[in-house]
């Protein structure tokens, strides 16, 4: 079960590395994966420190490691309300 889950986390850096950022919606209209393979291989990342996952909304933001102190805002609550579906 290993390696098909690598194959998504290589697809998913990929991605990531090649806008920037992209949300889990992106994401999952982006590969022709199963939705189970897409979240063991964000979770995995997630947990291996590769990438970082915030809640934006009612979506999911990803970005790579090393982006994640340009975003403007780190405080959860202000993201959270600008992020709102209004």
């Amino acid at each position: 079960m290993k390696e098909p889950i690598n194959e998504v986390s290589k697809k998913i850096l990929d991605l990531v590395a090649k806008k920037g950022d992209v949300t889990l919606f992106e994401l999952e209209q982006s590969l022709d994966v199963s939705y189970n393979l897409i979240f063991l291989a964000i979770d995995r990342m997630v947990t291996n420190n590769q990438i970082h996952l915030q809640r934006c909304g009612r979506d999911y933001f990803l970005s790579g490691v090393e982006n994640r102190n340009k975003l403007l805002m780190n405080d959860t609550c202000i993201n959270e309300y600008l992020c709102q579906d209004v």
